[in-house]
């Protein structure tokens, strides 16, 4: 592959590779298809096609946007259990538009303008261009933070062993459910892991 053909999802990837096997990592390890796919748009299919290098279907930006509004409405309506006509007499007050308009946008039936795409970034907490980046940028956009991340961490300070993989499969999950609330996310998991793990490490005799 020459560096022109090169591209960034290919780009970022090499670099997680090469951060997580310094690391003893696997992808598995450090990537959460649920949280990519909420942080772009797309399926975790789609998402699991671009990591191994293949390729998924790029739509023209008056598709891509309707697909991401809607996207990020049935997000919205399963997380939060609101009503839809709440979230849509919302919407309809910030871009201006009639109820009816508003529902349509919101179920992938009108697209957006360029003014109504940035309130409704603003709206749902996302960047303008979740609604128009083709898979392969929105991938890529999404795996720098974890690329960063991992490179802020230094090597050999992973999270190993058995209690830890106690502790992060068992001990983080059963918190996640005692309070009631949404699933963890990988990066919840980890950080009580963490401080498990190091809560265990102080008590120890001698210490």
């Amino acid at each position: 592959m020459t560096e022109a053909s090169r591209n960034p999802l290919d780009e970022v990837l090499e670099r997680l590779d090469a951060l997580s096997k310094t690391r003893g990592l696997a992808r598995d390890d450090v990537l959460d298809l649920g949280e990519l796919s909420a942080a772009t748009g797309l399926g975790t299919r789609e998402i699991r096609t671009l990591l191994r290098g293949g390729r998924v279907r790029e739509r023209k930006v008056g598709e891509t946007a309707p697909r991401r509004v809607n996207f990020l409405y049935e997000r919205l309506l399963r997380e939060s259990g609101r009503r839809p006509a709440d979230i849509v007499g919302e919407v309809a007050a910030r871009l201006g538009v009639t109820g009816a308009w508003a529902r349509s946008l919101l179920q992938g039936g009108k697209c957006p303008n360029v003014p109504h795409l940035a309130a409704l970034a603003d709206y749902f907490g996302v960047s303008l261009t979740f609604f128009t980046d083709p898979p392969r940028d929105a991938l890529a956009r999404e795996l720098r933070p974890v690329v960063d991340r991992l490179e802020s961490r230094p090597a050999g300070r992973e999270l190993d062993g058995p209690l830890a993989a106690l502790v992060g499969e068992h001990g983080a999950r059963a918190i996640a459910a005692r309070g009631g609330g949404p699933a963890l996310t990988r990066a919840q998991r980890e950080a009580i892991t963490r401080f498990v793990l190091d809560f265990v490490t102080d008590s120890e005799p001698g210490r």
